[in-house]
């Protein structure tokens, strides 16, 4: 059973909320960006986006990095402190409750997102990948591709922090947008 005052359970606590683990993603990707930026881009009211990014700021999730005046106002800029994403010991250690509402909130996202990306085109550049492959793994194997999986995406956010320090160090150029998805899952083929 998890506390409720654990790390595990402060990240179930986190995740919860399908904007949350967006605002991560987005802040991870930018590098930073305003309550302002992000709804815009979510297309949810201010108000709302504030008030979840109070939350992952109060949980030390992300951190203040800069404050811009603006008409009148403080225009708060913030980064990610910490990776949307949840390693394995710690996912091993939530309850399967909320192991399942977390990979169906996050599975439901990947597959909506990808399928308006091939609906608008976004499968159609060049290096875009649509990979599937089924396969028998002993235990071993598993744990191999897991860890190889694991490094991807790590490989991918240094890749997004490299990116990130290029766009910051001279004008900003012309960027494209893309997402990340790695599924590896059990399948019940009984």
């Amino acid at each position: 059973m998890v506390r409720a005052d654990s790390p595990d359970a402060q990240v179930a606590r986190v995740l919860s909320h399908p904007l949350r683990p967006q605002i991560l993603q987005i802040l991870s990707q930018r590098g930073e960006a305003s309550p302002n930026e992000i709804a815009a881009e979510l297309d949810v009211p201010l108000g709302t986006l504030s008030y979840h990014t109070r939350l992952l700021r109060d949980a030390g999730w992300i951190e203040l990095v800069r404050e811009v005046p603006r008409r009148g106002a403080v225009e708060h800029f913030y980064r990610a402190v910490i990776r949307p994403w949840v390693e394995d010991a710690q996912w091993n250690r939530l309850p399967i409750g909320v192991r399942r509402r977390l990979a169906a909130m996050t599975v439901g996202q990947v597959l909506q997102s990808a399928a308006a990306a091939a609906a608008a085109g976004g499968f159609d550049v060049p290096a875009a990948h649509v990979d599937r492959i089924v396969l028998e793994l002993d235990e071993e194997g598993w744990d191999e591709l897991s860890e190889t999986l694991k490094e991807s995406l790590h490989e991918a956010t240094r890749i997004q922090e490299r990116s990130n320090e290029r766009r910051s160090s001279r004008q900003p150029g012309a960027v494209r947008a893309s997402e990340l998805a790695i599924l590896h899952f059990a399948r019940d083929d009984d």
